[in-house]
């Protein structure tokens, strides 16, 4: 049943796939949710059909190793997501891990929904460390592409600066709020020129100070606020936004894609286990798992509109929409025979328009 109906989703959204890689993608999809793990061996083992498991693990090899564009999945996603002219946040970061003497580094950008963000672009950088500007670039184009009717926000953390990435942005008419480094010269609105490492030093905590056209790089003008938390250290946000008493809560949203990494690791699907290095096969399993991470908070957000998750006493849910979704799917997949109509619903979610 899960099968057919995921042939049919995608079938439906005239994608760009044959009969053969459209029913391998809806077999994977739920091996990942009954797995947890983007092994290929373990994969292989959960896969149905009546092939034995070598032939089921050729079959998966054969599909990461073909030329499938993992664009069809962000085309999915937004399909699914967005709407023409609605307003969406998006939020660019890297996630990076070993596996041996291999640095896999990702850079990633993710459509904000239900807490989450949905990756929808990313790169393998194939190096330690930052990503360059021309990298960034290259993802926020391809990002585009998907959302030209759109109004996007761009959340980022401290990396993502530079004079260069701020016009691009601009030329782009693209939003973005983004923390500034320590080590970044400013000129006030007044004409005082101030370094961000030794500015507002002294400021209570717990306040808040805005700095509307302020000068960087030498003619970037943009807005600056200002806010030292009650614990922690000072935070510094740049933007081209107006409304500046929302952006610190604005801001706050990037965190959304420390979840989503953790989702993806640890507390889902275990990205850690996979040994695909190939920049294009490890797009691919992204993409793959980009849609499945969407389908599983489709579930946990339906699942908490019917029944309410508990709030527990320090104000957060007694359990996410993710581990809701998965648990509730993972379980609808094994006990297809007794859980039909539910396996049923959870799959036209997927159909339905949000």
């Amino acid at each position: 049943m899960f099968i057919h109906t995921l042939k049919q989703a995608l079938k439906q959204a005239d994608v760009d796939l044959t009969d053969h890689r459209i029913d391998l993608i809806s077999r994977l999809v739920c091996a990942l949710v009954q797995v947890r793990s983007v092994n290929l061996k373990k994969l292989a083992c959960s896969l149905s059909g009546a092939a034995q498991i070598e032939s089921h693990y050729r079959r998966l090899q054969r599909f990461f190793s073909s030329r499938v564009s993992p664009g069809i999945f962000t085309q999915l996603i937004v399909s699914k997501l967005v709407r023409p002219g609605q307003s969406v946040l998006l939020v660019l970061d890297r996630t990076h891990w070993m596996l041996g003497q291999t640095d896999l580094n990702i850079l990633c950008l993710g459509l904000v929904y239900q807490g989450v963000s949905i990756p929808l672009e990313y790169r393998s950088l194939e190096k330690p460390g930052n990503s360059n500007t021309l990298e960034r670039k290259q993802i926020m184009q391809q990002a585009l592409t998907y959302l030209k009717t759109c109004s996007c926000t761009l959340l980022a953390d401290r990396e993502f600066i530079g004079k260069a990435w701020f016009c691009f942005l601009l030329a782009h008419q693209v939003d973005f709020v983004i923390r500034l480094s320590g080590n970044t010269w400013v000129t006030l609105d007044d004409g005082r020129l101030r370094y961000i490492a030794f500015f507002n030093q002294r400021m209570p905590r717990g306040k808040t100070r805005f700095y509307p056209h302020t000068v960087l790089y030498g003619d970037v003008i943009l807005n600056l606020i200002c806010h030292r938390p009650a614990k922690g250290e000072l935070v510094i946000l740049i933007t081209n936004r107006t409304d500046l008493e929302q952006i610190l809560a604005l801001y706050g949203v990037r965190w959304s894609i420390e979840t989503t990494f953790t989702f993806l690791k640890s507390r889902g699907f275990n990205l850690e286990d996979t040994h695909l290095i190939h920049p294009e096969r490890l797009h691919l399993l992204l993409g793959v798992l980009a849609w499945t991470l969407l389908w599983v908070l489709l579930i946990g957000r339906h699942l908490h509109q019917s029944k309410p998750i508990k709030i527990k006493k320090h104000g957060r849910r007694a359990i996410s929409l993710f581990r809701l979704g998965l648990d509730q799917l993972t379980q609808a997949i094994h006990n297809q025979r007794d859980q039909w109509k539910e396996g049923q619903h959870y799959c036209q979610l997927l159909l339905s328009c949000t």
